[in-house]
């Protein structure tokens, strides 16, 4: 007893220069997701929302091949131009589309790829056809025949990984909203495997985004507008601040473009079994049978791509990998965007 006595004399006669006491950090005490219920602590602090509120994909090479969807799509419109007396080829028919977008680029002009689609149906049938004898009404079903096959082809390749890889986003966050915005006419929504996930969808061919669509800021400011609209139709309070993260394949469209409207990007850079084309579409070099990107046009997207790159939250090298980045970027304190709608 007399010895504990003195022990404790000893440390109280210690000075308090030279004793210092280090309590534990409060993510010692707390939990992450608990942090903030010790609100009387002075080093309580509010971090980001520990879930995404918005989470958005590109569609073509990012949840399904773009080559194998438009090589089906575009034999299906072969085969029914061919039954009604057309004889045109694919490769007659991309070199046509080709040639008008070259066209629209030299006069300063924009047309949609849907309108684009059809003048190229129409110019082949008229290498076959009378053109007295060639209806709107021919053309716009030959153009259905097209997308309704788009859709089919799309489903028939989606990725194996993407249906598990949504179904993880939506147990890691069962209130966010999962949106598609595309530049082209694929839409989740008119796929059934996968049409559950998506709550919406935004096309550069919409009226209030053409001819605004990526990398172009006007697309994903449209994209916000509708999110804000679908979270309140379902009955949730919505704050200024966001958290927002858009995944998809191309640097320039997806990773710039969604960048500088305040999304957290995720580029989904895939391992080759996975068929990816968008590495091939550079300038100088032999370019997909399906697209139709002019040379000028491949160019401008080269440095693009470079600054891009430096707007990268995260690069994933396979859809397993997406729900891992999106909890990883939802957890960091900088990933708020705050909502303006005036100024969109």
């Amino acid at each position: 007893m007399i010895r504990i006595l003195i022990l404790l004399l000893c440390f109280f006669s210690l000075s308090s220069k030279s004793f210092k006491f280090h309590p534990p950090s409060i993510s010692q005490w707390y939990p992450r997701q608990n942090r903030c219920q010790t609100s009387r602590s002075r080093n309580c602090f509010r971090e980001a929302p520990l879930f995404a509120h918005l989470v958005s994909f590109d569609l073509d090479d990012t949840i399904f091949p773009v080559a194998p969807v438009m090589n089906d799509a575009n034999n299906a419109l072969m085969r029914h131009l061919e039954s009604i007396g057309c004889h045109t080829t694919q490769d007659d028919f991309q070199k046509t589309i080709k040639v008008i977008r070259a066209e629209l680029t030299k006069e300063g002009k924009v047309m949609t790829y849907t309108d684009i689609r059809m003048r190229a149906i129409m110019l082949e049938l008229e290498k076959y056809i009378a053109p007295s004898l060639i209806s709107g009404e021919q053309i716009l079903r030959s153009y259905n025949v097209w997308e309704s096959n788009r859709h089919i082809a799309a489903e028939k390749y989606l990725y194996p990984d993407t249906i598990p890889m949504l179904e993880q986003i939506k147990r890691n966050h069962p209130e966010v909203i999962i949106a598609a915005i595309t530049n082209g006419k694929g839409n989740p929504l008119k796929m059934k495997s996968i049409c559950n996930y998506f709550d919406f969808c935004v096309s550069g061919e919409d009226k209030d985004v053409f001819p605004l669509r990526k990398p172009h800021e006007g697309i994903y400011k449209v994209a916000l507008r509708r999110f804000e609209e679908v979270y309140k139709m379902k009955g949730k309070k919505l704050g200024t601040d966001i958290c927002w993260i858009h995944i998809g394949d191309d640097l320039a469209n997806d990773v710039g473009g969604s960048a500088k409207c305040g999304a957290r990007s995720i580029w989904v850079d895939l391992e080759e079994c996975y068929g990816q084309s968008a590495s091939k579409r550079v300038a100088n070099s032999v370019q997909p049978i399906w697209s139709s990107a002019t040379e000028d046009e491949l160019k401008a997207r080269e440095s693009m791509d470079q600054n891009a790159k430096l707007l990268m939250s995260k690069r994933v090298t396979n859809l397993s990998l997406i729900p891992i980045a999106i909890q990883e970027i939802s957890h960091s304190a900088t990933t708020k965007v705050t909502l303006d709608m005036n100024n969109q």
